[in-house]
């Protein structure tokens, strides 16, 4: 064997290496920020999903979604999370289009609330990693005119999802569809527009959930929770 040959059995022995170690310090992070999930470590949670918060803030909104639904995603906020639960926040807004040369409405707030009701959902469940609510709920609001004519932030839409029945939910149908498959609360008036309504109620066993004792997680590295 030439001292070319050997050289390249070397280099490529190394990087073999360095692509193992690389992955087996990833898989270990990842095992050790789901063993603080299942350990409710409310911390940790809610710093897997502010990270996921903050990407989604920052991505450009992916291909067919508008402009209006992504601000929703964009101005979503974090009320609870726990091993069990999330519930998110957010608000929508009747869409507008230049339409033969008019300004015209093509969605409602209640359109535009559906449709990034449906987008989170798909998000919370599928999208973050390390961490698998079995429930999801969004609270949508949008700006209502008081007696004095001043905008005030009302809430027009909450749904709450489980992961169960999320499982056999078509998430390319219309978001109208793919909401009434859950817990949905919302109010149409004759027009067809949305109304205002009182909140359902927060069940105290999933905003206070506390799961079975379990052993502690050895000590290990913890990285980085939002990788993979």
């Amino acid at each position: 064997m030439n001292n070319g040959v050997a050289i390249a059995f070397a280099v490529i022995f190394v990087l073999v290496g360095l692509i193992g170690l690389v992955l087996f310090k990833e898989a270990r992070t990842h095992r050790f920020w789901r063993q603080l999930v299942a350990e409710n470590n409310v911390e940790a949670i809610r710093d897997i999903m502010a990270g996921e918060i903050e990407r989604w803030r920052t991505q450009r909104p992916p291909k067919g979604i508008s402009a209006a639904v992504w601000a929703g995603v964009q101005g979503m906020e974090l009320i609870t999370a726990n091993a069990k639960y999330v519930h998110l926040t957010t608000s929508a807004e009747p869409e507008f289009r230049l339409v033969e040369g008019k300004q015209s409405q093509v969605a409602t707030s209640l359109d535009t609330a559906r449709a990034t009701t449906a987008l989170l959902l798909e998000m919370v469940f599928y999208d973050v990693p390390n961490f698998r609510p079995d429930v999801t709920r969004v609270d949508i609001y949008t700006a209502f005119r008081d007696a004095s004519g001043s905008a005030v932030p009302t809430p027009i839409l909450s749904v709450t999802a489980e992961r169960d029945d999320a499982m056999y939910v078509d998430w390319d149908e219309e978001p109208r569809v793919v909401i009434d498959e859950f817990a949905s609360t919302y109010t149409l008036s004759d027009s067809g527009e949305a109304q205002p309504i009182a909140l359902p109620e927060e069940d105290p066993a999933l905003a206070e959930f506390e799961p079975d004792p379990a052993p502690a997680a050895a000590s290990e590295n913890s990285g980085n929770p939002h990788s993979g």
